[in-house]
Parts: structure tokens; sequence; C-alpha cells
């Protein structure tokens, strides 16, 4: 590396800094990126997001960036970091859900430790839903869940509304032959979803906890939900607690591609987030370390 591209780096290095996004090496082998709020306020709970699919960090997009920096700006600290095995994280040494425990109460202690955090919100898109639902569960420590495009399950009238669409679409549904000939997977075998009388029974613990719930599905995920009473139809009377919001974006795709649809996440996140959480007790202390 030459003086000048040295030099960059170093600039770079001291701009992210005085803008309070911070790199750290944390538990076992893993890597994450801390947003400090410029003014940290008082009465705030911090945010994790977890990694989607395979994305690193970043997020779909830089989607996980963009995000981090509103929360940040709002007065929320972010820590967005890898997972075992994925970015720049070591792969994990323990089985799945054990490694995925021990990842998360390593963040929780980063923090507690960086900004005297207490109370955490936690969850992401995809597989960072999935996680976020199974983790919210074990650690107690979490009040609040992102579900973008988490775990749901196809009711009866999922598949009236896919044959129809199918029907208008013979396009579609010529390609999605071609694809199911040519031997593909189906979308559901990269995902595994709890049986549905678990899931159930998942969002009961979490609402009798008072974990607030903002749950979010697209058009990307079509394939197994296709409708927003289908989301109550899952999870039965529990899906109407107080807890819980629900909304349904059939003009997203699953990654949030177009940067009207990052932004629109950005702001609806930020208003549930001041109004689930403005009243929080436990405060931040600001610290730096």
């Amino acid at each position: 590396m030459n003086v000048e591209a040295q030099q960059a780096g170093a600039a770079a290095l001291a701009c992210s800094a005085l803008s309070g996004e911070t790199a750290h090496r944390f538990g076992a082998g893993l890597v994450g990126i801390l947003h400090r709020p410029a003014q940290p306020a008082g009465q705030r709970v911090a945010v994790i997001l977890i990694n989607a699919g395979l994305v690193h960090r970043v997020g779909p997009f830089r989607g996980y960036v963009e995000l981090a920096r509103v929360f940040a700006s709002q007065g929320y600290p972010v820590l967005r970091y890898d997972v075992g095995g994925l970015g720049d994280s070591e792969a994990a040494r323990l089985g799945s859900v054990e490694s995925r425990v021990t990842e998360l109460k390593s963040a929780i202690e980063l923090l507690e430790a960086q900004v005297g955090a207490a109370r955490f919100v936690l969850g992401g898109i995809c597989s960072g839903a999935d996680d976020g639902f199974l983790l919210a569960g074990l650690e107690p420590r979490v009040v609040g869940l992102i579900m973008l495009d988490g775990p749901a399950h196809r009711a009866p009238g999922y598949w009236w509304r896919h044959i129809l669409h199918k029907m208008m679409a013979p396009r579609e549904l010529a390609r999605s032959l071609r694809l199911r000939w040519a031997g593909r997977p189906p979308a559901d075998d990269y995902r595994e979803f709890p049986p549905r009388d678990e899931a159930i029974a998942q969002l009961g613990q979490l609402v009798a906890r008072d974990v607030r719930l903002f749950f979010l599905h697209t058009a990307g995920n079509s394939h197994y939900i296709n409708h927003r009473s289908q989301f109550f139809r899952n999870f039965g009377r529990v899906a109407r607690a107080s807890q819980v919001t629900m909304d349904m974006w059939r003009d997203c795709d699953h990654t949030f591609y177009l940067r009207r649809d990052r932004e629109r996440l950005q702001q609806t996140l930020l208003a549930w987030l001041q109004r689930e959480f403005a009243a929080d007790p436990s405060p931040l202390a600001g610290r730096s370390g």
C-alpha cells in the first residue's frame, strides 16, 4: 500500500471515529460496528442488527448501515455485527443455537460496556429475523424485536390467492415451472421455520414478557405469505396483542432494493422505536471505551 493510500485510510478511520462509528472485535472472534449517538439521550434502548442471509454486516444494499445511522441520529446506539462464519467473524465453534446465544450475549456485553445499555431491540431481514425470533425467547434483556420477512406458515387461503395470481401471470407461471423442472430447490429450502404450534407458543411467551414486536412482510416473500390476514391466521389471537405491530408492503421486494423502500423502512422503524420505547426506564450512560 502506498503512502497516499495509507493516509487516505487513516483519514477515513478518523472520520468514522469522529462520527461515532467504531469497529470492535469481541467475543469468540466476532467483528462488528458500533454506532454511537452524536448526543446520547437517556431512556433509550440499544439496537442489534443480525446478518441477513449470507450478507455481511452492511446488510442488503447497505441497508443496515443506513438504518443504523438513522437510529443513531435520534439517540439510539446500534451494533451491527457478523455472526460466526460470516463476514469478518471467525467460524463458530459451537452448535448453531448455542453459538448464536453465546454471540448475542457477547454483543450485549459489548454494548453494556461501551454505552451502558441494559435493554435491547434485536432483529433484521430474512434469517436475521429468524434468528432474532429464536434468540429473543432465550435472552430476557431483549425488549423489542424487528422481524423483516420473518417466519410465517401457509394458511388455506394462501393457496387460492397463489393459484389465482399464477393464472393471471402466465409468464411467471412458466418461469416457475422451468425452474422446478431444472431441479432448482424451492425458496423454502433455504430457511427453516419453527413448526406453527411452536411459533405461536414463542410469540405468546414474548408477548407475556411485554416484548414489543414489529413484523413486516414484503412481496418478496409471496412464496409463503401473500396477504395480511394470513399472518393473523398463523399466530391466532396472540397476533392481535397490543405489543404486536404488523404490516405488509406489496410494492416492496425482499431486500429493499429501491432507495425509496429503504428510506420508508428507516422512517417506519424509527417511528415504531420512538412510540414503543420513548419511556424506556433504563438510561444510557453514554460511556466510551
